[in-house]
């Protein structure tokens, strides 16, 4: 069995929301195709958080999921959320790589 990294995935989620996540969708194929098993946690927290009222708690969530991934990828520009996990991830060690919209690595 191939064993598979696993690597954050951070992309804009606000504003765009249906956009963003179809975006989202797509970086986390990217990954697959790079040999990495990828999370988004922005692709399923919505799902029973409010983006609303528990904004803080999933950010909570979002750096204790970041602390057991070998990566953080970002894409495009970082909002604000994003820029706490790259924050984290700093603190933490955690190997960080930005890409553009279109998958090119950032160098």
């Amino acid at each position: 069995m191939k064993d598979w990294p696993l690597v954050y995935i951070a992309s804009a989620y606000s504003g765009d929301i249906v956009r963003n996540t179809e975006k989202a969708a797509i970086y986390c194929r990217f990954a697959v195709a790079e040999g990495k098993a990828p999370i988004a946690p922005h692709l399923f927290l919505p799902s029973f958080l409010s983006e609303e009222t528990e904004r803080e708690l999933a950010l909570e969530l979002d750096v204790a999921i970041l602390s057991r991934c070998s990566e953080l990828w970002v894409f495009g520009e970082p909002t604000k959320g994003m820029k706490e996990e790259l924050a984290a991830a700093r603190e933490q060690g955690i190997k960080i790589r930005r890409f553009m919209e279109d998958m090119e690595e950032r160098v």
